[in-house]
């Protein structure tokens, strides 16, 4: 980390790393609660606007927490996927209906791990609201996401030592070095009471929510708290920040990934030279897309399930078939197997098998390999839908 790359400001908050020679880190300060922002006024407003509209729509909906359950598996890919994973939508859905990594991306585990991570989260937030969103939780949170999964550091446990972010290997060349390892709980500590905080009518005003998560994702970043997994935690608290406030969860996974260069650079001013204007304005344009993408995804998923739900109506069943639970899950779940249908309806093995075969001969469900046992059936249409582009 080059002291000419850092601002006046930035420079007094460096210290030496005591295992690395010459080497400075960067102690972020306290997390701001006001910001002298300039020009990103109306990308706030829109970013708030749309949350708004979002929550009106979402209650709406008669299956909002089926399209949540199926947002949140496109969001683990992603989001891992600007790490470097290799899997896919499909993938993680083949992985949970099969239960094996057979055939699969190898870091489809990792993938899984961060599904159950937001999961927990958002089970936590939802019960407890924004307090639940200290410091415990986030180690909890990495836990579940690097669990069985070899990396160097601790799983739930901040770093014992020092790293940095770029510069090939070599603290010496590296783009930032967050703190050393002994600042971190306290930094972490003080980037909850901004988690936790729940502002008044009057102090929303000047602190937003799009403009806490802006701060708390660039802080996180700021301080790198674990070995690894720091972005991938950095983002599964963005959703939870909204869930805690009674919002439905906005996944910027996508926007993110798709302005890479955009995203990286921001949170560098940031860090570098407390440049913090371009940032939020960068974030509140991407909760705006996000929102939007919501809304387009959701109306995507209740059209299907209701053409579906038409489709079967028109064979005349009875009420007690075992082919009516298969919409719900099918948009939920978009890759099933007979054992997974069986056990995730309640319905024998039989049943399953026959309902699947059913609903392949009326082109909902496909093979894409033909074989005898263990068939895997796939819902294109949600699939399809899950792997559009961010943008629309």
């Amino acid at each position: 980390m080059k002291t000419s790359d850092l601002s006046p400001v930035r420079r007094k908050l460096l210290v030496p790393c005591i295992d690395y020679p010459g080497a400075l880190a960067l102690v972020p300060p306290p997390t701001p609660r006001v910001l002298d922002l300039k020009g990103v006024g109306d990308e706030l407003r829109r970013a708030s606007n749309a949350l708004e509209l979002l929550k009106e729509l979402s209650s709406r909906l008669p299956n909002p927490d089926l399209i949540t359950r199926t947002a949140d598996r496109r969001e683990a890919v992603r989001s891992s996927q600007i790490e470097g994973t290799n899997a896919g939508v499909n993938d993680l859905f083949t992985y949970e209906a099969t239960g094996s990594g057979e055939g699969l991306p190898p870091d489809v585990r990792v993938t899984s791990n961060y599904v159950v991570a937001l999961e927990y989260g958002l089970q936590n937030v939802r019960k407890n609201g924004p307090v639940a969103l200290d410091s415990a939780l986030v180690k909890e949170l990495h836990a579940h996401l690097m669990n069985g999964v070899e990396h160097g550091g601790t799983p739930g446990e901040f770093r014992e030592r020092q790293n940095w972010i770029g510069g090939g290997g070599t603290i010496y060349r590296a783009r930032f070095v967050p703190p050393p390892p002994d600042r971190v709980p306290a930094c972490m500590d003080d980037l909850a009471r901004l988690l936790t905080c729940s502002p008044g009518e009057e102090e929303q005003m000047v602190l937003s929510l799009v403009m806490r998560m802006a701060i708390a994702h660039a802080q996180f970043e700021m301080i790198h708290p674990f070995i690894d997994g720091n972005g991938r935690v950095g983002r599964i608290l963005l959703p939870l920040m909204l869930a805690a406030e009674g919002y439905p969860p906005v996944y910027l996974a996508g926007y993110l990934k798709d302005n890479l260069r955009e995203y990286y650079d921001g949170l560098a001013g940031v860090q570098l030279r407390d440049e913090w204007s371009a940032w939020v304005q960068f974030f509140a344009c991407g909760v705006e897309e996000a929102v939007q993408e919501s809304m387009r995804t959701a109306l995507a998923l209740e059209g299907i399930l209701h053409r579906w739900k038409g489709q079967l109506a028109h064979l005349g069943l009875r009420s007690h078939s075992s082919l009516l639970k298969f919409p719900e899950l099918m948009i939920g779940a978009p890759v099933l197997t007979a054992h997974h249908a069986s056990k995730a309806l309640g319905i024998s093995f039989p049943a399953a098998s026959a309902a699947l075969a059913q609903l392949e001969k009326m082109g909902i469900l496909v093979q894409p390999v033909k074989q005898q046992r263990n068939r895997i059936f796939v819902a294109t249409e949600v699939i399809e839908v899950l792997n559009r582009p961010a943008g629309g």
